[in-house]
């Protein structure tokens, strides 16, 4: 016997798929294509984290480029140095396909930013770098070749084991600097007190480093000067005002002016990780200069020299914008958009909620916003970011945010990922794409920078050193690794359950003429490396046009 369905059930389920389809329509059209690509740029990173790669790869994605990345077989894991053979075959032949080459100096010669703390060269493996890069250039004289190099920082390496020879080095380095700016007799006594308990083989082999260094940076310059290298930028590690490496930069600044190599080929910066990211924002904005207005959580803040720095966060974001060729404007009305540096501690906390109100006014009034949100004691109660979720900022409207280690990797994230993004956004035709690229790239940071970085990661380390497990910068497969994963996946879920239901992250925002909202966001995360320093993390927002 034939069961026939209820006229009334084919109605209310007509009625039923009609109501979705136009809720679907009143969501908008969704956006979840990237812009094609147009240009291909080859990168040899600092090392294989995901800052120095695939930031710089994301980022580059939102303007068209395509960066070649090199195979994981040639690059280093870890302690484990990158393996400079496989790198230069690799180098030689990705190259021929290229517009334009990022360098890192470090990879190329020692195989990445940690095996340079601990790896010895010689003045002949530095000579034969040199001629490497010459013949590079030769066989490919069309190719512009952008290097950087990390001066060494004032940390002592790994062969340095004693605790008390590695803060009595670091000591001495500070005074060492400061005699040579002031002679004081009380500063040489102390000097002169180190050097006898010091070991003084630690001490000769402390500056050889930086002497080394010296020398190789010499030779680099020299390959500016001949036009070998297109461009050079050196990038300063963790540091302090006063240090040995920073008293041999100013030995390094003698030479350049005596050699009168070009000062616009040759630019210092300080910072590491986001090197090749700023090098990379100079070949996408070529000769476009942004007009920036650069507003801080208050004056303290502008003048701040945060953890393992060596300037201010002032003196941060002049120098990073002036190696980006952009104009400091005296009045928001004037800016492209506005570079805000919040860096609080637990004295200037009551100050968030006139921050937040601050930069919805800039919103309000059309104002790209490219935020800083930095923490002295790298917590998240300190930071602006859950106080602007709390007031129902736009977050999606941010043209950037970073909040990661140290002030200059964050200052100098933040006006990459923001002058990238608006200078992709001329392109008319890749709106969408353009939009949908830099939403991704912005949760990315929100969810490592703030969520992981600020909050989660101790949630991590402090389950492990229960269990016993002290060293959270050594974790193994078989005993910690995945546990470490999913206790650091399972609490990220949560967290994004969290962010994804407030009003901040599902307000609308505009681009242009054009309204959009993200309307949800799954992640996946992972550890790079055995430790919980750093994740590798992909968003996947759904954006939609209204």
């Amino acid at each position: 016997m034939k069961k026939h369905i209820p006229v009334y059930l084919i109605i209310i389920c007509i009625l039923l798929g009609s109501l979705f389809l136009m809720s679907q329509k009143q969501q908008g059209e969704t956006i979840d294509q990237m812009p094609e690509f147009n240009e291909r740029i080859l990168l040899v990173p600092l090392d294989s984290r995901p800052p120095c790669g695939k930031l710089v790869a994301d980022n580059g994605r939102t303007a068209g480029i395509e960066v070649i990345i090199p195979p994981s077989e040639s690059m280093d894991f870890y302690t484990l140095p990158g393996d400079r053979k496989k790198l230069q075959e690799w180098l030689n032949q990705e190259i021929k396909s290229c517009d334009e080459a990022i360098i890192s100096i470090d990879q190329l010669l020692y195989g990445g930013l940690i095996a340079s703390r601990n790896k010895s060269v010689s003045d002949v493996d530095i000579a034969a770098l040199s001629e490497y890069l010459k013949k590079l250039h030769a066989d490919n004289p069309n190719v512009k070749l952008h290097a950087f190099s990390i001066l060494p920082r004032m940390n002592p390496p790994d062969f340095v084991e004693k605790y008390q020879d590695r803060k009595k080095l670091m000591e001495w380095s500070r005074l060492i600097h400061k005699y040579d700016e002031k002679p004081l007799s009380e500063t040489g006594e102390k000097i002169q007190k180190l050097e006898a308990e010091i070991p003084s083989a630690l001490i000769n082999a402390y500056k050889d480093i930086y002497n080394r260094n010296l020398r190789l940076n010499c030779q680099l310059a020299n390959l500016v000067a001949d036009e070998t290298l297109e461009d050079l930028t050196f990038g300063q590690d963790d540091g302090e005002i006063f240090s040995l490496p920073n008293l041999k930069l100013k030995d390094f600044r003698h030479y350049i002016d005596k050699k009168q190599i070009p000062k616009d080929k040759l630019s210092i910066l300080h910072g590491a990780d986001e090197v090749a990211l700023s090098i990379l924002t100079n070949i996408v904005s070529k000769a476009q200069s942004f007009k920036v207005y650069v507003d801080y959580s208050s004056e303290k803040a502008a003048r701040e020299v945060m953890p393992y720095m060596a300037i201010s966060n002032q003196d941060t974001a002049e120098e990073r914008l002036a190696f980006h060729h952009s104009l400091i404007v005296g009045t928001p009305e004037e800016a492209d958009y506005i570079l805000f540096i919040s860096a609080t501690d637990e004295e200037a906390m009551d100050r968030r909620r006139s921050n937040a109100e601050k930069l919805l006014n800039y919103q309000q009034n059309g104002k790209p916003v490219a935020l800083v949100d930095l923490s002295k004691n790298f917590t998240a109660h300190e930071a602006l970011l859950p106080i602007l979720i709390k007031e129902n900022y736009p977050i999606n409207s941010l043209t950037a945010y970073a909040g990661w280690n140290t002030a200059s990797n964050s200052i100098g994230t933040a006006i990459s990922q923001a002058e990238i993004y608006l200078s992709a956004l001329t392109e008319a035709s890749e709106h969408d794409r353009v939009v949908f690229s830099n939403i991704c790239n912005l949760n990315n940071r929100i969810c490592e920078d703030y969520y992981y970085l600020k909050d989660i990661i101790d949630l991590v380390n402090d389950n492990l050193r229960k269990k016993g497990y002290s060293n959270v910068y050594d974790l193994d497969l078989e005993h910690n690794y995945k546990w470490a994963v999913d206790m650091m996946e399972d609490t990220m879920k949560q967290r994004l359950v969290q962010y994804k239901a407030s009003k901040a992250f599902k307000s609308s925002f505009t681009a242009g003429n054009t309204e959009y909202a993200v309307t949800d966001m799954q992640i996946n995360t992972y550890f790079p490396w055995p430790r919980t320093f750093e994740i590798n993390l992909t968003c996947s927002p759904t954006l939609r046009k209204k």
